[in-house]
């Protein structure tokens, strides 16, 4: 890459990483003023405080160095709030820190990045993140306002748990979207998964306010919120992390918001208890749907894994006999489909015994990789190179005839007389071409078989004349 294609790359990620941080300060600066109009018992303090998540995703995707940018963030909230500096910028610190020792917990015992992966590390998640509540943001916040003289003593133990459950709640539910949004998917969804991605947030959407925006108050003994857990389950195992995530996001807004309004099963003798009915439901739910949803998604990479390996060759990584046959018969209705015909060559290594008796049985293991590899070197991305068993292989050539396919086999006996590694090898091969040949996979590969053996019986005819040839030469000198 040349210099200016360098500096290029550079400037782009600087302009992308600085965009990320505008976004993340004015997030925080937005939602943490959101959140503390709903501050019942001190104007700083809220129990939906959803800087906090937004801060320790930060931290954990771009590094401590942005702690500058979370601090004034969080130094503006609390100064257009409170007034006095001191004491504002005592509360941002606290927060600040708070972050970035759940960052460096999540970092270190829960996986990073990865810590919504598997089960283990999402139950690690929460819990260094209790840990780091309460062992910082809510014990140091709290002693800040008391020293600060903006709370007495006597409110110490009723800030203390509005911080903690404040930021407990945030750090479970906002920050998981922020970690698994900002890394990159291998999967892309499908046009009936996306439709269902959406009837699902629908579903979430629809619930959350059955539940908590329009039930009224009289109907709260009953128990509505259990109606949340079908649809996080659908969502869960169904869509995966991401979206339940969102899911979970989206539906504890709903709950916050209709219980601040006065609906919903959670509302209770003061708006201050109600919040906090609402921030352990959605807390508990969190932790409970993130680990299910990163149990799904280890059993469908183990299932994905398991399926692959069922289906391949372990020593060359072809494909084996069992996909070999749902190829040819893919291809066969693709053939159909499009009055087109296709090739099955069928490939046997000559002399793999003697080499195996020569050599040893891992030069001959090896020999067999070695012609695995220039087989499918040989093929096109749409064709299909299997492994049929010991030493015999087949090359499923879509949309190919015969004379197509002995420039295949051409191709392959020039590259290994070119191979250099030894012991040299050779191979003989068959061909059968549909419908030619046959109408079905079998029928195929045992005309590609017998064509291979009349191969064979050619080279023995012609190595035995070759030897009588010879002695009658010998003998006649």
């Amino acid at each position: 890459m040349s210099k200016r294609g360098a500096w290029e790359g550079v400037r782009a990620r600087l302009a992308r990483e600085q965009t990320i941080l505008v976004a993340v300060v004015v997030l925080s600066f937005v939602t943490g003023k959101l959140g503390l109009t709903l501050a019942y018992g001190h104007a700083a303090v809220t129990l939906v405080w959803p800087p906090a998540g937004i801060a320790l995703g930060a931290f954990v995707i771009l590094g401590y160095r942005i702690w500058p940018f979370i601090l004034c963030a969080a130094l503006a909230v609390y100064a257009s709030t409170i007034g006095p500096l001191p004491a504002a910028l005592m509360l941002a610190g606290t927060g600040t820190v708070e972050a970035m020792l759940a960052a460096y917990l999540v970092n270190r015992y829960a996986g990073g990045r990865h810590a919504l992966q598997n089960p283990r590390n999402s139950l690690r998640f929460a819990g260094v993140v209790l840990l780091a509540c309460a062992a910082i943001g809510s014990t140091l916040g709290t002693l800040s306002l008391v020293l600060n003289g903006l709370a007495s003593w006597m409110q110490y133990g009723a800030l203390w748990w509005e911080l903690w459950l404040g930021s407990v709640t945030s750090m479970v539910v906002v920050a998981p979207p922020v970690i698994l949004f900002s890394q990159g998917s291998s999967l892309r969804w499908r046009t009936a998964q996306f439709v269902e991605g959406a009837a699902a947030l629908l579903a979430v959407v629809v619930v959350g306010v059955l539940v908590f925006c329009q039930v009224p108050v009289e109907f709260r003994t009953f128990p509505g919120e259990l109606l949340c857990m079908p649809v996080l389950l659908w969502v869960t195992f169904r869509l995966g992390r991401r979206a339940a995530a969102v899911s979970l996001l989206a539906l504890g807004a709903l709950a916050i918001f209709g219980t601040a309004t006065g609906y919903g099963p959670f509302v209770r003798a003061t708006p201050l208890v109600s919040l906090v009915v609402v921030q352990l439901f959605m807390a508990t739910t969190a932790v409970m749907t993130l680990s299910l949803a990163a149990l799904a998604s280890e059993y469908s990479v183990a299932e994905g894994q398991l399926r692959e390996l069922v289906v391949t060759d372990p020593l060359t990584g072809l494909p084996n006999y069992r996909r070999l046959l749902d190829v040819l018969s893919m291809e066969i209705a693709r053939a159909d489909r499009h009055d087109q015909p296709f090739a099955v060559v069928f490939f046997d290594m000559d002399g793999l015994k003697r080499i195996n008796d020569d050599h040893g049985h891992l030069i001959g293991s090896r020999a067999v990789c070695r012609f695995a590899e220039t087989l499918r070197a040989a093929c096109r991305t749409t064709d299909t190179a299997a492994r049929y068993g010991g030493d015999e292989f087949v090359a499923v050539l879509s949309e190919t005839d015969q004379d197509g396919a002995y420039m295949v086999v051409r191709r392959i006996v020039e590259r290994l007389a070119e191979d250099k590694d030894q012991p040299t090898l050779s191979v003989s091969a068959g061909v059968a071409v549909y419908p030619r040949d046959g109408g079905t996979p079998t029928t195929l590969l045992s005309a590609a078989d017998r064509a291979l053996y009349a191969v064979k019986a050619d080279k023995a005819n012609a190595r035995r004349r070759n030897v009588v040839g010879l002695r009658e030469w010998t003998s006649g000198r």
